[in-house]
């Protein structure tokens, strides 16, 4: 009996000690995913990958972020129904390149891989600072290849702590967002794109009699040609891009360097710093900064390589195959993306025709008043651009509030006070004015709010409309998010 009794006891211990132990890992790996940082410098990029549909990528783009700001997969996919995934990570090293590799393959069996080569140019050092090596390594899931790239990246007195993600990104604790527990962007129609939105003015380079050659670092070449022999072994064609940047001599001559092993092997390669005609480049206009091209300069980088893809390795056009629907989400976000560019691009150069033309987009829901000091606006062209939005000549009257919509005025008040919401359950914007008898004027506000819960707002961001002219706050809806304002006087 007392052995039955000691029996009965030991059991009930042990799966007391099971559960305690399951739920311990199971808030272990909650936690981690909660503090991991939401970076599109590397995670976010392959976190999205593992949720293609299996066997649906034909173009794998692997690299540094000349890859993610570079090739723009909304591009690819409406000029040449190319399905392709920008798998990469910031100043991506050749080794963990590899390891993407190999991770991505597991899923995936691409027409063609796309390995960009300018880390060695741009960042020749063969342990990167903390923060690169977590974008590059800890988006993989936990695996050989993930502890693969952590030890062949991490210096050997820190690999046993950087083995654990929580070692480095605990101290987040204290700037969680609400990102940090709903990614949006870690979903299947997420494609890896990033692109840098500045205009930078810049000289252009000229490297094209630069023959010299300059070594790489052993473990540089080592995995370099660790990667050529793996892809060669799955039969999958590889192709070295050399992506177009404000380059130096110094770096092109690693880059002569790694087109020799190239040759060596057979792989082709795109020289990108020797064909800015071919590719139409812009230095005044295509550039974000001195290592990146902008939006305008990465959609004519992105056309003239889907064109070779498409001319060179026979990919299929896969628009109107359901199977790639999420290729057609993407593309539209990046045309819509695209489109918020350049009415940035607008306001900037306080291009008022130019503004009034890219307002009238689908996707925009636009809040306009017309103030005190309106005096009337004698540019027909002007006036012509207002009436395809909505606003007819006469109802340009002082004090005029509207709503505007797919060419329609979907709401207008003529009143000194007057409110008006859109809200669609999840967020809401107001649009109101309210009358200040200390300054004896109306004051015309956007008040808007990224949360609605339990009906109480929160989070509010308040955009006072100029006080003279013709006044426009924007919102996208595609995007969910606010693109700012912008006045005609």
């Amino acid at each position: 009996m007392i052995k039955r009794v000691g029996r009965k006891r030991f059991i009930e211990c042990t799966v007391k000690l099971i559960i305690i132990l399951a739920v311990f890992v199971s808030a272990y790996f909650v936690l981690d995913r909660i503090m991991l940082i939401k970076s599109e410098d590397g995670i976010v990029q392959m976190q999205a990958y593992y949720r293609q549909p299996e066997g649906s990528v034909d173009a794998l783009f692997v690299g540094s972020s000349h890859i993610f700001c570079h090739i723009n997969t909304g591009v690819l996919w409406d000029e040449y129904g190319i399905s392709g995934f920008d798998l990469a990570g910031a100043e991506q090293p050749f080794w963990n390149s590899y390891y993407y590799i190999r991770e991505a393959l597991k899923s995936q069996r691409p027409k063609v891989i796309v390995l960009d080569i300018t880390t060695p140019g741009i960042r020749p050092i063969d342990y990167q600072p903390e923060n690169w090596f977590i974008t590059n390594t800890y988006g993989i899931k936990r695996n050989s290849n993930r502890y693969g790239a952590i030890k062949a990246s991490a210096l050997s007195q820190s690999f046993a702590r950087l083995l654990i993600p929580l070692n480095s990104t605990h101290g987040r604790c204290v700037e969680l967002t609400e990102e940090d527990f709903l990614n949006y962007d870690d979903s299947v129609y997420y494609k890896g794109f990033d692109p840098r939105e500045t205009t930078v003015v810049f000289e252009r380079p000229d490297i094209s009699g630069v023959t010299e050659r300059a070594p790489l670092s052993d473990k540089e070449t080592e995995y370099l040609k660790m990667i050529i022999e793996y892809v060669q072994q799955e039969g999958v064609p590889l192709l070295f891009l050399s992506s177009p940047y404000i380059v130096t001599k110094e770096e092109q001559e690693k880059y002569n360097t790694i087109f020799d092993i190239a040759d060596e092997y057979g792989v082709p390669y795109i020289d990108g710093n020797k064909l800015y005609d071919e590719m139409g480049l812009d230095f005044e206009n295509d550039f974000a900064e001195v290592l990146h091209l902008n939006r305008s300069g990465n959609e004519k980088l992105s056309s003239f390589i889907g064109r070779y893809l498409k001319d060179n390795y026979g990919l299929l056009d896969h628009r109107g195959d359901a199977k790639y629907g999420s290729w057609d989400v993407d593309a539209y976000r990046q045309r819509q993306d695209t489109h918020d560019y350049y009415l940035s691009q607008a306001v900037k150069n306080k291009d008022s025709k130019e503004y009034l033309r890219l307002l009238n987009e689908p996707a925009y829901v636009v809040f306009c008043c017309v103030e005190s000091g309106y005096e009337g606006l004698v540019d027909d062209t002007v006036v012509a651009e207002l009436e395809a939005l909505g606003l007819k000549r006469e109802m340009l009257t002082s004090h005029g509030a509207f709503i505007l919509n797919k060419g329609q005025c979907i709401f207008s008040s003529y009143d000194y006070d007057f409110k008006a919401g859109i809200n669609d359950g999840n967020r809401r914007i107001l649009f109101y004015r309210t009358y200040d008898n200390d300054n004896d004027h109306a004051f015309t506000y956007v008040l808007d709010n990224g949360s609605f819960t339990h009906q109480s707002m929160t989070g509010y961001e308040k955009y006072m409309m100029e006080g003279e002219g013709i006044s426009f706050y924007v919102f996208d809806t595609v995007h969910d998010k606010a693109l700012g304002g912008y006045s005609i006087k």
